[in-house]
């Protein structure tokens, strides 16, 4: 019997998420007034403080990353998502907007692209959606396959850096500074 398993019927509750709280830092969440890159202010310990409660705001308990929701769901990718941990980012589709929202992991920037990520966002790109890519400050659009490859073959990042070019989510910067 696995951990997990033994958790769960000792009556403990077990997430999907493990220790993950990667969307409780890296996303804007504006019901909570959080910019991006700043860490929650309910973050408590492995997860958030106020889980299933009241105060908690309809935007977080509705929110569900590809990972989580194809659990959640049962879903044939269940076994095929890799975990955000695992693969260095995250990814959530926003049918309202028809895109593709990726959110990069600033402690592991290249781990996603050689995770299964960027299978599972190839026929997104197909299917007309837009990928929107957050990574390090910088927020990239793909429209098209090629613009995705290119993303992949280099580090846009440090090509911007390189340029001089100023961070599209300035409030990176006082997260890469630290508290």
């Amino acid at each position: 019997m696995g951990q997990a398993k033994r958790r769960r019927e000792a009556g403990e509750r077990v997430s999907w998420c493990r220790s993950c709280t990667l969307c409780c830092v890296l996303p804007e969440i504006v019901a909570l007034d959080k910019p991006m890159y700043r860490a929650c202010g309910h973050l408590a310990g492995k997860g958030c403080g106020i889980f299933g409660q009241p105060s908690r705001p309809a935007a977080c308990a509705a929110y569900a990353c590809a990972y989580l929701a194809a659990r959640l769901a049962g879903s044939p990718e269940r076994n095929r998502i890799p975990h955000p941990l695992e693969a260095g980012a995250y990814f959530h589709r926003d049918p309202v907007e028809n895109a593709v929202v990726v959110f990069v992991d600033p402690a592991k920037p290249e781990a996603w692209k050689r995770s299964v990520i960027p299978d599972l966002l190839r026929p997104e790109l197909r299917a007309g959606r837009t990928l929107v890519i957050f990574d390090r400050g910088r927020q990239m659009t793909i429209t098209a396959p090629e613009m995705l490859e290119a993303v992949l073959s280099r580090d846009i990042v440090a090509f911007a850096e390189s340029e001089g070019r100023p961070l599209d989510v300035p409030t990176f910067a006082e997260w890469q500074a630290g508290p």
